[in-house]
């Protein structure tokens, strides 16, 4: 049966670690400079920021595509990380809330926004692929770009909408991510929502034959992978 793509895809999800890494569990701590408008999702990758921030707290994160180091495409692109979410001030609640994603605006204060991301190297994620193409077996172990699409995140949950885009399968050393394997070898019933809807039926993003499948990924052009430094 064909993949249907979801919305929101929930972007590049936590997936554990690889075989034989040592355990990390935790996200670490980074900001958003309170004048960033670009926005960012749960699950969305961002990248480190070249513009710093307002009260200069530590190291700065943007989006990929509306930060203030956007690029326009989706290789060359130097991963900082998965973003997990911010505390951010809102005014209905008259304080400091978690938030699933940050909507480009500071409310009711200057100050720069605390947020965490997922960086470890050994981490792995599983994210859907875009509705061009396949992913297919051959492709394993070849590194792929992400799609621009995270602008329309779904602001109910927080959650990302960005897709790995099949048609950016390379061998290119500066593409994001690396393929490691399908998200079928592993899907337990009920796919993503669990065992509690299993219902027999198929698992959306577990035919590997149509667009939009599910695979696992892991970090290929990241921070702290890559020996040379982000452009200044």
């Amino acid at each position: 049966m064909a993949n249907t793509i979801g919305n929101p895809t929930l972007g590049f999800q936590s997936f554990g670690s690889a075989e034989g890494a040592s355990p990390s569990m935790g996200a670490t701590p980074v900001w958003i400079a309170s004048t960033d408008a670009g926005t960012l999702f749960r699950g969305d990758a961002c990248v480190t920021s070249s513009g710093g921030g307002t009260n200069n707290s530590g190291a700065y994160i943007t989006s990929v595509q509306n930060g203030p180091n956007a690029t326009s495409t989706s290789s060359g692109v130097m991963i900082r990380g998965v973003f997990q979410g911010c505390y951010q001030f809102q005014p209905a609640a008259g304080r400091v809330v978690w938030s699933n994603f940050y909507n480009g605006v500071v409310t009711g204060s200057t100050g720069d926004v605390k947020a965490y991301v997922i960086d470890y190297p050994d981490a792995q994620f599983i994210v859907q692929a875009s509705t061009k193409g396949a992913i297919t077996s051959s492709m394993i172990g070849l590194n792929i770009g992400l799609t621009f699409n995270s602008t329309s995140g779904n602001t109910t949950t927080g959650y990302s909408n960005v897709t790995v885009e099949s048609t950016s399968v390379s061998n290119i050393n500066s593409q994001p991510f690396r393929i490691v394997d399908f998200y079928s070898a592993y899907a337990p019933p009920g796919g993503l929502q669990g065992p509690a809807v299993n219902t027999g039926a198929f698992i959306n993003g577990t035919d590997n034959t149509t667009p939009a499948n599910i695979v696992v990924v892991r970090f290929n052009n990241c921070d702290r992978l890559n020996l040379t430094a982000r452009s200044t």
